[in-house]
């Protein structure tokens, strides 16, 4: 079993973050393991939380105008990082099956150099139809800014992370993907969220429905906002892990 730096990059979402971190330690197994969390916001109950944990190493990274990203974040945690495999992990996902590394992180090779959740859609830069998507991804350190890019460098044609998935394939290379499914168990206000792909499973709109809860709630013809998705998710979560937070 390979070391692992599992890295995330956090804006706000206390419940969130702090499930994340719970649940790898639930899920690691006996590798060795750190967690790099990337503070984005301004949300001091997370902060102070994560400053207490003997595994997470708390970095920030504050936004200095619209062209600082989520990806320029996570390529800065990722330097950071003590060991060879990277996972990364958007702040709203968690591992769900005692799998979730050794069919990802274990498998990767010279010639596997990338292993996570396929979403699959259509962007111009794209040729291929589906990428690895970055709230599940893995590959080794050593191949950020060549093989892996994980801000956007191709605008509105290709999605943040996109680029990993297409530089690996155009150097002939192989990506292990999993297909993301929809998550029955946590069956709450929209017919294809949250999922579970590779072990893992993701919320999605989360932060995006902390930060802008409007643009959701728009964006999904009203099926996710805080009342009809959030809310009930988080219930339905504390009520699976028995969480009292």
């Amino acid at each position: 079993m390979r070391p692992v730096s599992i890295v995330t990059v956090s804006n706000s979402g206390f419940f969130f973050i702090r499930l994340l971190v719970e649940r790898v330690r639930a899920m690691i197994g006996p590798r060795p393991y750190e967690i790099i969390v990337v503070d984005r916001g301004r949300d001091k109950t997370s902060r102070s939380w994560l400053s207490g944990q003997p595994d997470v190493r708390l970095l920030t990274y504050r936004q200095w105008g619209k062209n600082h990203r989520h990806g320029e974040a996570a390529e800065y945690g990722v330097k950071k990082a003590l060991h060879d495999v990277i996972v990364l992990l958007d702040s709203d996902a968690h591992p769900v099956s005692a799998n979730w590394l050794s069919e990802t992180a274990d498998r990767l090779d010279e010639t596997h150099r990338l292993a996570g959740a396929e979403f699959r859609d259509w962007h111009k830069a794209n040729p291929h139809g589906w990428f690895i998507h970055p709230h599940f991804l893995v590959f080794f350190k050593k191949d950020l800014g060549d093989l892996v890019i994980l801000r956007k460098v191709r605008g509105n044609d290709a999605d943040t992370g996109e680029e990993a998935t297409l530089r690996i394939m155009d150097a002939g290379l192989v990506a292990i993907r999993h297909p993301i499914v929809f998550s029955a168990e946590f069956d709450v206000g929209h017919p294809r969220v949250p999922t579970v792909s590779g072990g893992i499973f993701h919320c999605w709109y989360v932060t995006r429905l902390l930060l802008d809860p409007k643009g959701v709630e728009k964006e999904s013809s009203g099926q996710v906002t805080p009342e009809t998705y959030l809310h009930p998710l988080q219930a339905k979560l504390r009520a699976r892990y028995g969480l009292d937070y």
